[in-house]
């Protein structure tokens, strides 16, 4: 029987007894500074997330082989009497309320910063890297950009991106919502750990979305079995919906038993434009996604959810590694 003219066949959501979810607390945190105001953006985010969950805060500046004086018009920090200083001066703004905050500048200057950032979130017994970005273009983007894509394929810790604003107003960390999209895989379950903790700290409502296509937004094979077979198509898109649904209610009970608020909700049509909208219509401060580590990452920062979702929201975007049983970053 040709292809397209094989009945539908469901788009199977995976049954398994979803995960029982389990905090994953951030003790000691990570932040790599190169001296401009982009980079900066973060220590909003690093101030609460150290009150909250009494971390110790690690600044650092790794010293760039030949780096420029100045980059898009922003400070970069060139040697390390100049990185001692400045981070001398951040970790004063930063050492209030009783916070652990220590400096390091790699007096070494090397060509490869994000694998240096890694090794020292190794060494270091790092919980969480922070790091900003603001996706409006230009060499600062690309270059402070990259670094934080490289840091990904390298390391196996979880990464919060940050959206910096390029105006003058200073941002806050205080999300009443925190979004968890799902696929219903055991993998992407790898996100609920780490949002149970935050939300539970923060005092947020967990959002777990999952999204279901649509006819007309199917795609690889079932795209051609919708043109054929819309009706079919349809409906078994219908079905998945409902259970995608029963699923994240499944895990929501998870939660709320657990003294956490969590509500479910299944949307339909094209992921990142879902995810997108529906980050939007609940102002989600925080979207905690689980991420294939490595080799797999490349796919974050082309064309995975995302990679494309951090381009449309300006929520921050917690990307937390699927480490494999054997303790490596899945690819």
């Amino acid at each position: 029987m040709p292809k397209a003219d094989r009945p539908a066949q469901p788009m199977q959501i995976h049954h398994h007894a979803p995960a029982d979810p389990q905090p994953a607390m951030f003790r000691r945190l990570l932040v790599p500074l190169d001296g401009s105001r982009l980079a900066e953006a973060v220590l909003p985010f690093v101030s609460r997330l150290a009150d909250v969950g009494e971390a110790s805060v690690i600044l650092l500046h790794v010293i760039e082989k030949d780096a420029p004086t100045r980059v898009h018009g922003e400070r970069h920090l060139t040697n390390v009497q100049e990185a001692d200083g400045y981070l001398t001066q951040v970790a004063g703004r930063l050492a209030g309320n009783e916070r652990h905050v220590h400096y390091h500048a790699h007096e070494v200057p090397v060509g490869d910063v994000a694998e240096s950032i890694a090794v020292h979130a190794e060494e270091h017994g790092i919980d969480l890297i922070i790091l900003s970005t603001h996706g409006e273009g230009g060499i600062r983007d690309v270059l402070w950009g990259s670094i934080a894509q490289q840091v990904l394929q390298r390391c196996t810790r979880p990464v919060l991106l940050v959206r910096a604003r390029l105006d003058d107003l200073t941002p806050t960390f205080a999300p009443q919502t925190i979004m968890v999209p799902l696929d219903a895989t055991v993998a992407c379950e790898a996100a609920l750990g780490p949002a149970m903790a935050l939300a539970t700290s923060l005092n947020a409502q967990l959002r777990l979305v999952m999204v279901v296509p649509t006819a007309d937004t199917v795609s690889g094979e079932q795209m051609l079995t919708a043109t054929f077979l819309p009706a079919a198509t349809r409906a078994v898109l219908d079905v998945q919906g409902e259970q995608a649904m029963n699923y994240l209610e499944c895990l929501a009970a998870a939660f709320r038993s657990k003294g956490v608020p969590a509500l479910a909700e299944v949307r339909r049509g094209e992921t990142v434009s879902e995810l997108a909208s529906d980050t939007g219509e609940h102002a989600d401060g925080l979207v905690v996604v689980a991420t294939h580590g490595r080799a797999g990452l490349q796919a974050i920062w082309s064309q995975s959810v995302a990679a494309r979702l951090l381009k449309r929201t300006r929520a921050p975007i917690l990307l937390v590694p699927i480490i494999e049983s054997g303790g490596a970053a899945s690819s």
